[in-house]
């Protein structure tokens, strides 16, 4: 059975040998499918799968920061397949972290044995939930859900969405819709490998993922009608589910971002030494941006692993998920852009991995979610407690 260990040295060794054709990965436009059967050969879909389950998590507070430590070593070597990655574990964290409901307890536990069963038969699970004008905000979903009438749980739902990142390469995705007559929408998720996209099967590719960071990861846009779906099994609403999961989904979201600034100033550090540059060579400016850098990178790390230790000592820990992912948005931000700074005009050059840092962790402030939506969220949080108590 693979372990945390195992599962650490497997995909570091993938990273190094994604790192070693960053140049090339780095102008890469789409998603290459093999990366993701890499990324199974090595274990990394059982990571999400509790041990019951036939995988290997034994719960937040002993197995997250492993799994976290995984996804940051992948973004050291590709941001936009460590990307793709995280979001299998924030997808299946919903079945595998909230506690059971007070009602409808078998049907959730025949869904979670359903759901884990496809990932040890080889299933590769993502997201396609965002909706043209909603914001980024589930609540505000327009899809809709109709009865299929072949079970409880079997709908066909219809609408826009984009933001599916992974696809092509994935074998699910989940996402939301509202039945008829519903005041809020409901989880759903649907069978896509080997689905075309060309809407025969309800499925259209309405557009390409063209996106500035991230460029490879087949965030696509479809328009689905009446496609199959089945809604999730649990009796609460659709943010219960969300809160149950204790913030491990927003950590493994926000531990790409941190692998990114860890290879972007290792690179730093490497392009001082081969330019043969010590302390006594920086201008003044370079010396206040990279000392700035180096204090921000303290900073950033300070926050994720406050958060990862919170999670640990008290099994849930959304408000310091979310004051960390808000903080490590804006840190990595601020890093990247005095790092090109520091390096000049080269930053703009293709040739330089700078540049293509530096809009991959814009993602993480535009994307998970966008600025507004984080900012009602720790809005929400700050009103019940102090950070840190």
């Amino acid at each position: 059975m693979l372990n945390g260990q195992d599962l650490l040295a497997n995909v570091e060794e993938i990273a190094r040998g994604f790192a070693a054709d960053r140049r090339v990965r780095q102008q890469r436009r789409a998603l290459d499918p093999a990366d993701i059967v890499a990324l199974k050969a090595a274990g990394l879909h059982l990571a999400a799968v509790p041990e019951e389950h036939g995988g290997w998590w034994q719960g937040r507070q002993r197995s997250l920061r492993t799994h976290c430590q995984a996804l940051r070593l992948l973004a050291r070597g590709d941001a936009s397949v460590a990307l793709v990655a995280t979001m299998h574990p924030s997808v299946l964290c919903f079945w595998r972290d909230p506690d059971p409901p007070a009602r409808g307890q078998a049907a959730w536990e025949a869904q979670k044995r359903q759901v884990f069963g496809t990932v040890v038969d080889g299933a590769w699970w993502g997201t396609i939930t965002s909706e043209p004008g909603s914001g980024g905000d589930i609540s505000r979903s327009r899809a809709t859900a109709i009865p299929d009438g072949d079970g409880l749980h079997a709908f066909r739902i219809s609408g826009e969405k984009h933001f599916g990142s992974g696809s092509g390469g994935t074998t699910h995705m989940v996402t939301t819709a509202r039945r008829p007559g519903a005041d809020t929408p409901e989880w759903f998720f649907i069978e896509v490998a080997g689905t075309p996209w060309d809407g025969t099967t309800g499925m259209a590719l309405k557009a390409a993922w063209d996106g500035h960071g991230m460029a490879a990861t087949n965030s696509h846009a479809f328009t689905f009608t009446d496609y199959p779906a089945t809604r999730m099994a649990w009796s609460g609403t659709w943010r219960e589910v969300m809160e149950g999961t204790g913030g491990s989904g927003t950590l493994a979201n926000v531990a790409p971002f941190v692998g990114i600034v860890d290879a972007a100033m290792r690179h730093m550090r490497e392009e001082f030494a081969r330019r043969g540059l010590e302390p006594k060579d920086f201008r003044p400016f370079e010396r206040i941006e990279w000392a700035t850098a180096h204090r921000e990178t303290w900073l950033l790390y300070q926050a994720y692993d406050g958060a990862l230790t919170a999670v640990e000592r008290k099994g849930r820990a959304r408000h310091e998920a979310t004051l960390a992912a808000a903080s490590i948005a804006l840190l990595a931000e601020s890093i990247l852009t005095r790092l090109c700074r520091i390096a000049g005009g080269g930053a703009y050059s293709r040739h330089s991995p700078l540049g293509f840092w530096f809009e991959d962790v814009r993602a993480l402030g535009f994307l998970r979610p966008p600025w507004a939506l984080a900012a009602d969220a720790l809005f929400a949080f700050s009103a019940e407690a102090e950070p840190g108590r």
